[in-house]
């Protein structure tokens, strides 16, 4: 999902002295990277050709500012170069990493894992067949994100959650699930204890702030949720921590998916761009969110980030322990269980023209740009891990 314009990010690289700055785009907007200026050893591949290469990326919103930022620091020290970022969401990203007609990439983001229905997965764990060509794609890891659940900046939902402490998993399992309250209780794969997850709740049938908190500090008006659309690997990821682990979306015994029913005045919102869930949970004080870390950051000045406790059958107030997503608190897997790894998956017939690209985003200067765009940087064995899967797959 992607930033407000695509979040701006100051991209700062010395380049033989000089200093250039770059800005991301939107979830469906190509990013055309192109520039003149030559670069710095950390980005630099051999330039003494004529011959100009291009590199397309797309996928996952969620990776498309750290996708950006190198792009934009390799283009400018490799003249001859053109990195080509787009958005589209993970599985996008999937099936044009796989993809033999024009649409194909050279790189797909995702900020999942990969599906069955997608590609098979080799022995080694991240090299991937995919099921609808003969393409091969190493998948690796580029940064560490804490998806971060969001409020209007001191509106009411947001004091109505600082006088809880936060919230828990249950409790948000409770805001954004279709299921009755009922199966939430006593189904076999339900098991909230309702009196802590809602120990205010008025039966009305109307999921409302007031419901989570007997202390008067939340307002008896309705619950409006926003997330990601269902092409969004941020989608899956969250619905698969947050509601039944076996039943999410089509899973057995039954399905459990975000609540569109009638009991929602305005449904589940969604979208693929993470600037209209900014717009939507910003000028909405009974509104909650989710999206990546590096949005809540870029928004910090109208969004607030909710604390997690991690207990999937008691409400905050009876867990405890709430933890608020942060670089520090996601590096230390403190904030769990909404943190989670994000890809790159590479085309394993393009390695000749990628390679540099890559090595460049796993250099120091790479992994500083992560860090720039308000992800966590890879640990040095996480960088070593990575760079040893791009050597065995390229040789």
């Amino acid at each position: 999902m992607m930033r407000k314009n695509m979040m701006s990010v100051l991209v700062i690289l010395t380049l033989l002295g000089a200093a250039f700055a770059g800005c991301t785009g939107d979830d469906d907007t190509t990013t055309d990277t192109t520039t003149d200026n030559t670069g710095t050893n950390d980005a630099t591949t051999d330039t003494t050709t004529d011959e100009s290469y291009v590199i397309n990326i797309a996928g996952s919103s969620t990776v498309f500012p750290v996708a950006s930022a190198w792009a934009q620091a390799y283009d400018a020290a490799n003249s001859n170069y053109n990195v080509v970022v787009a958005g589209g969401g993970s599985g996008a990203g999937a099936s044009k990493v796989c993809s033999t007609d024009t649409d194909s990439v050279n790189i797909g983001d995702m900020s999942r894992g990969w599906k069955d229905s997608e590609a098979t997965v080799a022995s080694d764990g991240y090299t991937y067949e995919c099921l609808n060509s003969d393409i091969t794609v190493t998948q690796l890891t580029v940064a560490v994100d804490g998806l971060s659940v969001i409020v209007k900046k001191d509106g009411t939902a947001d004091q109505c959650l600082t006088a809880m402490g936060g919230i828990s998993m249950a409790q948000l399992r409770w805001v954004y699930s279709d299921w009755s309250e009922d199966n939430l209780a006593n189904h076999e794969e339900g098991g909230l204890d309702m009196a802590s997850v809602t120990p205010n709740n008025d039966n009305d049938g109307v999921r409302e702030w007031s419901d989570l908190d007997s202390s008067g500090a939340c307002v008896s008006e309705e619950i409006n949720i926003w997330g990601a659309d269902d092409a969004s690997g941020t989608y899956e990821f969250f619905g698969e921590q947050v509601f039944c682990k076996d039943c999410f979306a089509d899973g057995e015994p039954v399905a459990e998916t975000f609540d569109n029913t009638d009991r929602r005045t305005n449904g589940y919102q969604n979208s693929a761009e993470d600037n209209v869930v900014v717009n939507g949970v910003s000028t909405d004080d009974n509104a909650i969110g989710y999206f990546g870390y590096s949005y809540y950051e870029e928004n910090a000045n109208v969004l607030n980030a909710v604390p997690i406790a991690n207990n999937d059958t008691h409400g905050v107030q009876d867990a405890g322990g709430a933890v608020e997503p942060t670089p520090a608190t996601v590096a230390s897997g403190e904030y769990t269980p909404l943190t989670r790894n994000i890809y790159m998956n590479v085309n394993n017939a393009d390695w000749d023209l990628v390679k540099g690209f890559i090595e460049y985003g796993l250099s120091s200067a790479g992994q500083d740009h992560v860090a720039d765009v308000g992800y966590v940087s890879l640990t040095s064995a996480q960088v070593t891990e990575m760079t040893n899967r791009v050597e065995t797959a390229s040789a």
